[in-house]
């Protein structure tokens, strides 16, 4: 589905998929081609080089790079979204505060030039945030669970931590189908409101005390599926597998540094250079 046909319609089922998709495998992705340790170590060189630039110009390159690269990754729509409207939404509160403090204090050329002068204040430091994430979502949400707990491990992170993250992104979607199942039943329960108010704000008030009730159950559900889930693991031999340098190789046998991987870093890397020496 692509990106304009996610806008128009957004559907429950296509989030299910979207997510299914995320959390299990993605095997079109650009980045889920290559090794996941070089995508990780990009990730965390690329985090920190926006910093280095002050300039509008060089972090614009770099957010239309980012979203490009996003794009080819196929980064899912939903959580690219939440993410850019998390980023202006806190970036416009901070702007309207400290506008309204400013003219509050007797600040010259009134609210509308103090919200034009914070807001340009604001866009080299939002822009930087805004690659930093979309570059993130990209490289966390492109790569499959088992090849990203397998890079984090070959780089020296505890094996607990990388099942528990791998886990996490597996439990993503049966999560999300859990919750959607036990608010369809609350409704079919429940009794709507015959008056929607003004706005449907009574129609709208009904699903928020749903879906507040919906949580609840999927929180002890998810503690009995997690307890279950402990002792079949710790059948197999968990415990032991974590201290075991033979099960440690095996996990790792088939990671390999390509060509294509060192190339990717250094077309990353001249790219950075070509922006900070002509823009």
């Amino acid at each position: 589905m692509g990106y304009l046909d996610a806008i128009r319609n957004i559907t429950i089922a296509d989030i299910k998929v979207d997510l299914m998709r995320t959390a299990y495998d993605n095997e079109d992705a650009l980045l889920n081609k290559f090794d996941p340790r070089v995508v990780i170590i990009w990730s965390a060189v690329f985090v920190i080089v926006p910093w280095f630039f002050y300039e509008p110009e060089p972090l614009f390159a770099m957010l239309v790079a980012s979203l490009l690269l996003a794009y080819l990754s196929q980064t899912s729509i939903y959580l690219l979204g939440l993410l850019i409207w998390g980023s202006l939404s806190n970036i416009g509160f901070i702007v309207l505060i400290s506008s309204v403090v400013y003219w509050w204090q007797g600040g010259s050329g009134g609210l509308r030039g103090a919200v034009v002068d914070n807001s340009v204040a604001l866009l080299p430091f939002t822009m930087k945030l805004t690659v930093i994430s979309v570059v993130s979502l990209a490289a966390f949400s492109a790569m499959s669970p088992k090849k990203l707990a397998k890079g984090m491990l070959s780089l020296g992170v505890p094996r607990p931590l990388t099942f528990a993250i791998a886990y996490g992104y597996r439990m993503m979607p049966v999560l999300l189908e859990e919750y959607h199942d036990l608010v369809n039943s609350l409704r079919l329960r429940n009794k709507p409101p015959e008056s929607s108010g003004l706005l449907r704000w009574r129609y709208y008030l009904y699903l928020l005390k749903l879906s507040i009730k919906a949580f609840y159950p999927m929180a002890f559900n998810v503690a009995k599926r997690s307890r279950v889930t402990v002792e079949a693991m710790e059948t197999k031999g968990f415990s032991h597998s974590l201290g075991d340098e033979v099960s440690r190789e095996l996990r790792l046998g088939d990671l390999e540094i390509m060509p294509r991987d060192v190339t990717f870093m250094l077309v990353s890397l001249l790219f950075v250079v070509v922006v900070a020496v002509f823009l």
